[in-house]
């Protein structure tokens, strides 16, 4: 009778974890483009929130163009 062939399962990466393992290498910024600030991120609570607020503008905002835009197609 043959050997039995050992199946050895492989370790496929998560794009999860592919892309923890570029940040931790130091290649983010490779990717990003030179206009990204590579520095001086905000981390007080003020200036999170005023972000948060903002973002949620613009999203309320997008939904309300959307609502418009599609309020007036026939």
């Amino acid at each position: 009778m043959p050997a039995a062939h050992v199946i050895t399962p492989t370790l496929t990466p998560t794009p999860q974890s592919q892309l923890d393992a570029l940040i931790r290498a130091g290649g983010f910024w490779g990717l990003a483009p030179d206009w990204v600030p590579r520095g001086g991120y905000a981390c007080d609570r003020g200036t999170l929130v005023a972000a948060l607020a903002a973002l949620r503008r613009l999203a309320q905002n997008e939904a309300i163009r959307l609502r418009r835009g599609r309020s007036h197609v026939h």
